[in-house]
Parts: structure tokens; sequence; C-alpha cells
């Protein structure tokens, strides 16, 4: 459109000099070039906010650090670098497992160690039944010999002596004794029942713990995608540190485009309108897509919170937000290389007609990247 104006406004100007033969003045000829100057100002500045382009785009994926959870010697690097894995199946690499095992083994000696204790103490509280039982069968008879006894003195004093009667009250109270005495010991067999069982339950957790740290041995990969830049090799240590990944791996399951444009262009953008894309891997071909969001925020304005304040001569920006873009073909998407660049162009509800000028520069963008290198 601009090269349209420029030849019809070049028409223009030959016609209103040549043909009406207009003479030359300075007034005239600094008007014609102000007239021609903000015309295509105004043309540039209305394509603009009606349909921003963006150079600077990318192809971004999400990256995992590769860390382990438990530590031992590399015993083997199954995964090749750059090589598509699938999530969960393809291993990535295997700890030695010794120590590991032997701990599950420990362990589950533990635990069946502790469920024999269980069995012995409940067979104990079934003893501690039976002597409540005979405890209580000893006090009833005492009970019974005490009061026929006293019965049999009330009837006939004298016929039976004091010292067999006190001998007699002894022995009941003896017998009571003896009932409170299993009750307390079936209270402590119930107790140390219960103790044992918890006892039980923790074998079980840390046999579920050792073997989980023997699972964690071999390591899979955690999406589908491949593994890059192993920073170890097979008998090296691998540790379980953070701030030491083994290497990093690229996830391929989800993939976003973001463009980066200027603020002010980004008025008329609304989700949903439609977008042109062209990649430097892909020549002189056009993809379409749609905005899924503007993202409304920069790192260059966060600060963190620290005893120091904050320098000013630190605080800028480039006065551009991020735009995310859903790509049409969503096969074609997934395939794209992380750190892919290209070009993008969204149109906008306003100022269609000047949006032709995007069409055309993203399709000659598309072919200069089959001529130019950078």
């Amino acid at each position: 459109m601009i090269a349209l104006f420029v030849i019809l406004y070049a028409a223009g100007i030959w016609l209103f000099y040549m043909k009406m033969k207009v003479k030359p003045t300075p007034v005239n000829l600094a008007v014609c070039s102000v007239i021609g100057i903000v015309a295509v100002g105004a043309i540039v500045i209305i394509w603009q906010f009606s349909a921003p382009t963006s150079s600077q785009l990318v192809v971004s994926r999400y990256t995992i650090q590769i860390v382990p959870q438990v530590k031992g010697p590399i015993t083997k690097l199954a995964a090749k670098p750059n090589v598509p894995l699938t999530k969960g199946k393809d291993v990535l690499f295997e700890i030695q497992k010794d120590q590991y095992q032997f701990a599950v083994n420990q362990s589950e000696g533990d635990l069946r160690a502790a469920e024999k204790t269980v069995e012995q103490l409940i067979a104990g509280l079934k003893v501690a039944d039976a002597t409540i039982q005979e405890a209580t069968a000893s006090r009833e008879a005492a009970k019974a010999d005490l009061a026929a006894k006293e019965d049999a003195n009330q009837r006939s004093p004298g016929a039976v002596s004091a010292l067999e009667l006190t001998e007699l009250r002894a022995k009941v109270v003896a017998a009571e004794a003896g009932v409170d005495k299993a009750n307390a010991a079936k209270e402590v067999a119930t107790l140390t029942l219960q103790t044992a069982e918890q006892q039980v339950g923790v074998a079980k957790a840390k046999l579920d713990t050792a073997e989980f740290d023997l699972a964690q041995c071999t390591v899979y990969a955690p999406a589908d995608g491949f593994i890059t830049n192993w920073q170890v090799r097979e008998g090296a240590m691998a540790v379980p540190l953070p701030m030491a990944p083994m290497g990093s791996f690229v996830d391929m399951s989800d993939v976003t485009v973001v463009g980066v444009f200027s603020q002010n262009v980004l008025t008329n953008v609304d989700q949903g309108d439609r977008v042109e894309v062209v990649f430097k891997n892909h020549p002189g071909q056009v993809y379409g897509g749609t905005v899924d969001r503007v993202i409304q925020g920069s790192g260059e304005g966060q600060f963190l919170t620290s005893g120091k304040l904050i320098d000013v001569s630190s605080v800028h920006s480039s006065g551009k937000f991020a735009v995310k873009i859903d790509l049409d073909d969503k096969e074609f998407a997934k395939e794209l290389p992380i750190g892919t660049a290209g070009m993008a162009t969204i149109y906008t509800s306003k100022g269609k007609p000047f949006q032709v000028i995007s069409t055309v520069t993203v399709r000659i963008k598309a072919l200069m990247y089959y001529l130019l290198p950078m």
C-alpha cells in the first residue's frame, strides 16, 4: 500500500507540475513534501496499530533439570543425547542398586519380625484372658467356701473355728487380688500389642521407603522428549542436589510460540485475533494461528525483596510485551525445535484495508529466509 501510494502520489505530482503546468515555488514544493510525508507516516502508523508485526519470534519449550532422588554410582547411561524418548517407558540412566536392595531385604526382615511379635502378643493376650477366668473362678470358689462356713457357724456356733474363718477370708482377699493382677496383666498385654501393631506400621513404612528408593535407581523419561547436555558419564556419582543437575530434558509434549511486540501497538489486539507466522527453518511457508493471550507482565518490572535499596539506574524497560500464539497446525507445532526463530503478524479488527501491507510483508519475509543466511 505504501508503494502504491508513493506511485500515485508521484503521478499526482507529475500531473500537477507537468500537465497542469503549475510553476514550482518554494511554498508549493514544501506543501507537497509535507503532504507526502504526513500521508506516508499516517499509513505506517495505522498499519502498525491494525496489524502489528514482530521479528522477535521464538519457539520455547519446558526443560526439566535431571536430578536423581537417590545417590550412588551410575552403572548405565541408557539415553542417547537428542534421541526421542517416551514418558515413563524409556530409561535415562541407572544407579547402582546393591545398597538399596540390602535396605529392602533388611526392612522385609524387620517387618516379618514385627508381625511375629504381634502374633506372640495376641497369644499372650489369650493367656491373659484365661488367667483372668482362672483367677475369677478361684475367687468365686473361695467366696462360696467362706459363705458356707459362715452359714454353718451361724447355725451351730463354734462348729467352725475362728482361725479357719480367718484363713478363708484371707483366701478370698488373695483371690480378689489375683483377679486384679490378671486384669492388670491383660491391660499390659493389650498396650504392648498396640505398640507392636504400631511397630508393624513403622516397619511397613520403612519397607515402602526402601522399595521406593530402590525403584528410583532406575530413572525414566519424565515426559515425551529428549535428553541433552549430559554432564555425567558411567561410573560418576549421582547426587540428589538441585544445584548440580545431571543434564537437561526437553519436554516435547507442549510447545509455546511467543512473539515480542511494542506495548503501544498491542492496543487493538484481542484474544482470538488471526496471526500469520513464518519460521526461519521453514522458508517460503506461512502458517496460520490465533492469539492465545497477551502476557501482561515483564521481568523488567520485577523487584526482588532484599535488604538493599533499589538502584534507580538499573530500572529500565524495553517497552515490550510477549504474545502467546496458538498455531492452527498442532502436529506441525509439536515438531518445531526449541529456539526456532521467525516473524509474526497479528491481524486486529481495526484498519483492515491497511493490513494488506503486513500480508505482503510476511510473504516477502518468508521468501527472504531462502536468501538470507542470518
